[in-house]
């Protein structure tokens, strides 16, 4: 399971699953600091990709730009 926020770089090493959280940057995979429960909730969307039937190498993108908690 890999959170990314490079998904060109992440997509060569071909990771079992991967999210890609729209539109954060290096540093800010899960949003921004002190916001635990919007941190929880992108964790708890990386883990249900465990049930997601993908090749290997896919890359999931969610947007969280309006994303409220």
């Amino acid at each position: 399971m890999l959170i990314t926020v490079s998904p060109n770089e992440s997509e060569q090493a071909g990771p079992p699953r991967a999210l890609y959280p729209k539109p954060f940057e290096p540093g800010y995979s899960l949003g921004q600091a002190n916001d635990p429960a919007f941190q929880k909730r992108i964790l708890r969307d990386a883990l249900s990709l465990m049930h997601y039937p993908a090749e290997p190498g896919t890359i999931i993108t969610k947007d969280y730009r309006n994303a409220t908690v």
